[in-house]
């Protein structure tokens, strides 16, 4: 379960990201941050590489992200993850406008 998810975007200028943290039991804490352009990273380690994933499934409880082989081997990552959230609507709203201008699939049930 994600104890983060968190967007910060400006689509007309072309920046933005979204950071994913979730709790390990090694580090504290472990992330994975997505920009607009498609690089991925991981903290703790640091693990990058340019992407872009694709955004296979979007809930209202999860996000399931499909990585290439390589990027998935780089970002020592399986080639698909399910990322489980709870999010409230404002926040949720932030991760589909997000997910949408990368071209991911709009949420179930729109």
């Amino acid at each position: 379960m994600a104890t983060s998810i968190g967007v910060i975007a400006d689509f007309d200028h072309g920046e933005g990201w979204m950071t994913i943290q979730w709790p390990d039991e090694q580090y504290g804490n472990e992330g994975l941050t997505i920009d607009i352009d498609g690089h991925c990273s991981r903290n703790m380690p640091i693990r990058s590489g340019h992407g872009p994933p694709d955004f296979v499934e979007l809930q209202r409880g999860y996000l399931r992200i499909r990585f290439e082989p390589g990027l998935a081997k780089r970002l020592e990552l399986d080639e698909e993850i399910t990322v489980q959230f709870d999010l409230d609507e404002e926040d949720f709203q932030a991760v589909n406008q997000f997910v949408e201008n990368i071209g991911g699939p709009a949420p179930e049930g729109r």
